[in-house]
């Protein structure tokens, strides 16, 4: 027979611990966390927070509904963009090239939805590759190909209200929200 206090609320611990872990699994799977971030490891280092630590906060929050997270995946490559075009060359997905076809394909996508984007915006770590922007729309904010977990989790702690999409392959996307701190429903 399992007990609970009449003033707790939610699910049982090893309940949540589960879910935990799913979503701390989903994370590794769907995300590309370069080896080419060694000056951001550093910093987590110096911070005394380890890759499994900022992963499972990154959970937590999934868990909790603090951020709402989605995969979304296509059959063919390119397809989530306006300017998809199936006879086009497919560039290699590692490099320089791969990596400014892809920003360049998500940018005019957003531009042709009448958003502003800008290069490089700074975040308050780091910059993502893409800001898209229009009013009474949350910040957008996009990475393509790898990106660095410490930023990744310094961004989602601290920018709520926002959205986070990661296009790590030509085949989808990730989205992640961050929910506004305004909203008392956690």
């Amino acid at each position: 027979m399992e007990e609970k206090d009449s003033n707790q609320k939610g699910l049982p611990w090893h309940m949540v611990e589960k879910a935990i872990a799913k979503e701390h699994a989903w994370l590794k799977k769907v995300l590309d966390f370069g080896p080419r971030f060694k000056d951001q490891d550093k910093i987590a280092d110096e911070l005394g927070i380890e890759k499994y630590q900022m992963l499972r906060q990154i959970s937590i929050f999934i868990t909790s509904g603090r951020i709402q997270a989605r995969e979304i995946t296509t059959a063919k490559a390119n397809s989530l963009w306006t300017d998809f075009d199936e006879e086009e060359k497919h560039a290699e997905r590692h490099g320089g090239e791969w990596h400014m076809t892809v920003m360049g394909r998500v940018k005019r996508h957003f531009e042709r939805g009448g958003f502003e984007v800008i290069n490089e915006p700074y975040l308050n770590f780091g910059r993502a590759d893409l800001g898209v922007y229009k009013p009474n729309y949350p910040n957008l904010y996009v990475e393509v190909g790898t990106t660095s977990l410490f930023k990744l989790w310094r961004n989602l702690s601290s920018m709520p209200g926002a959205i986070f999409l990661f296009v790590p392959t030509e085949f989808g996307a990730i989205e992640l929200i961050t929910k506004n701190t305004d909203d008392k429903s956690i």
